[in-house]
């Protein structure tokens, strides 16, 4: 009986820690914006390669965006500037 308790709790915990993960986990934006003139000109990033298209260079603005806002970067590219290696066409908003 005693091992059965200490079964149960084990899986007891074992799906709490299973709901907290998902419950505090921000689903991933599949799509990333750079603009070159601080929000005026976009660019899809999301298939472009960030050594052959597009560096995050310092600077003082965020390279990528979740989306085409300003106010929308995407973390760990703050301090950094888009800067695109290849041309490619703006989308428009």
């Amino acid at each position: 009986m005693k091992l059965n308790s200490l079964n149960l709790l084990r899986g007891g915990v074992f799906s709490l820690a299973v709901v907290a993960a998902f419950a505090f986990t921000t689903p991933m934006n599949s799509t990333v914006y750079g603009t070159t003139d601080n929000g005026i000109t976009w660019y899809d990033a999301t298939n472009l390669s960030p050594v052959n298209d597009y560096r995050c260079e310092i600077g003082s603005e965020n390279c990528l965006y979740n989306s085409m806002d300003i106010n929308d970067p995407v973390i760990d590219t703050e301090e950094t500037k888009f800067t695109l290696l290849t041309p490619q066409t703006p989308v428009s908003k």
